[in-house]
């Protein structure tokens, strides 16, 4: 029987700032595997070691090995990689997510091949193919390669870069529930029952985001924006309840971003005794909505207000304005929403002068969380490319939020004692 694994290359870390999720990703490219027939399984390394996680794999005996990856897991992904060709020599090693999309050439030389953006549809067609030909990994020439959206391979004798897919509705709307049956829910629930006392997993119900933030990626989903449908996305939460989960992290970078379809949403979730929370756009935001929000199980939104100074936020390329950002924060506050905002300080052109702006700006808003972050270039965005002297080839470990991974005009040292001054502060005034 052939076999595919796919595996997540994350090892918890104990942070303060873990927040924890089964990766949606495999889950649905494991549902699309199962739809063609392919046994599959997902070996989700959040709660194992590394010599364990070696042990399951290697066991398991896969004919093709997935590994997802991102700015912040290439070190794991690469050492799994190393470990798989020691271990299981002949078998097929195919690396996909946000940074091989972006970079595909840095993962040729430990993989076979590369399949980026979206590969719901073209990755489980490839190794159905692959497969049922039984070939091995020098053979790929005898497939049809062009074929495969995404596909991109670097050998001395093989050069394809096929064109990425962008799923229209009508094809995801098609898709396959994720498949959750490989996460070990009850250590998921676990941790969020001890942080917050509820048992929160995520779900996506759009796909992409039509604007050009400086500072954001999104070499995934893009910049076509897409919506899932309702009777969908609630079979989706009907799984998660069975599954044990009691809330949902609504995981869309734009969930708020079509009214119409938020309304739908809402109207549906109500009374189901499921609570949820979701970014949320701080543009359209009336009464209207956030009582909706709050009457249908709504709990907290989060909002990137980033600055406290408007031409941070133009540097920042937002398309919104200060006074939107407190309307938002005001409205949700008055319906007793809680609301946590995201701020960015120390951002490439701006003054100690607007820096102070946003400290303030925090403290005088009614919010019920806050955090600050200095500037993170993201591979694929436009900070990225401004920036100086920036180690391209770093494996960047987010949790330490005050440090600087590129050549700054700012202090660390100062900006990390007023964000903590700041913090002090917000404490006092929220007992």
């Amino acid at each position: 029987m052939s076999r595919v694994a796919l595996i997540y290359p994350y090892f918890r870390t104990r942070s303060q700032n873990e927040i924890l999720f089964p990766p949606l990703g495999s889950a649905s490219l494991a549902s699309q595997l199962q739809r063609l027939g392919i046994e599959t399984k997902i070996f989700d390394c959040t709660f194992e070691t590394f010599e364990d996680i070696q042990k399951k794999i290697v066991s398991y005996q896969p004919d093709i090995v997935g590994i997802y990856s991102m700015v912040t897991l290439s070190r794991n992904t690469f050492r799994l990689a190393e470990m798989v060709r020691a271990n299981l020599p002949d078998r097929l090693l195919v690396a996909g997510g946000p940074l091989p999309t972006l970079y595909p050439e840095r993962f040729c030389t430990a993989f076979d091949l590369v399949l980026r953006g979206e590969v719901d549809l073209s990755f489980p067609r490839f190794c159905r193919d692959f497969l049922d030909r039984k070939l091995s990994r020098q053979q790929l020439k005898e497939l049809p390669l062009e074929k495969y959206e995404g596909l991109f391979i670097k050998q001395a004798d093989l050069q394809i870069d096929n064109p990425m897919a962008h799923y229209l509705e009508k094809e995801i709307n098609s898709f396959p529930l994720p498949y959750r049956g490989d996460f070990d829910h009850a250590a998921y629930q676990k941790i969020w029952s001890q942080m917050d006392g509820s048992k929160t997993t995520s779900i996506l119900t759009t796909l992409g985001c039509s604007f050009s933030c400086d500072f954001c990626s999104k070499p995934v989903f893009g910049s076509l924006f897409r919506r899932r449908s309702l009777d969908v996305v609630f079979a989706e939460i009907e799984q998660i309840r069975a599954l044990g989960y009691d809330s949902l992290w609504i995981a869309d970078d734009n969930f708020t971003l079509d009214i119409k379809f938020l309304k739908g949403f809402c109207q549906r979730i109500a009374g189901r005794d499921i609570h949820w929370s979701c970014l949320s756009r701080v543009t359209g935001i009336n009464e209207e909505i956030v009582q909706l929000m709050k009457e249908s199980g709504c709990r907290r939104v989060y909002l990137g207000l980033e600055t406290g100074n408007p031409n941070t936020l133009k540097l920042m390329k937002k398309k919104a304005t200060i006074e939107e950002g407190q309307n938002a924060v005001r409205l949700f506050h008055q319906v007793g929403v809680e609301v946590a905002a995201f701020f960015i300080v120390g951002y490439p052109g701006e003054t100690t002068s607007s820096i102070e702006d946003t400290f303030k700006y925090a403290l005088e808003l009614p919010l019920d969380n806050i955090s600050f972050n200095v500037p993170f270039p993201l591979p694929g965005s436009e900070l990225f490319e401004r920036v100086s002297k920036l180690d391209k080839n770093k494996d960047w470990n987010t949790e330490n939020e005050v440090t600087f991974v590129y050549e700054s005009e700012f202090d660390a040292v100062w900006l990390r004692q007023r964000i903590n001054e700041t913090m002090q502060a917000f404490t006092d005034k929220t007992k």
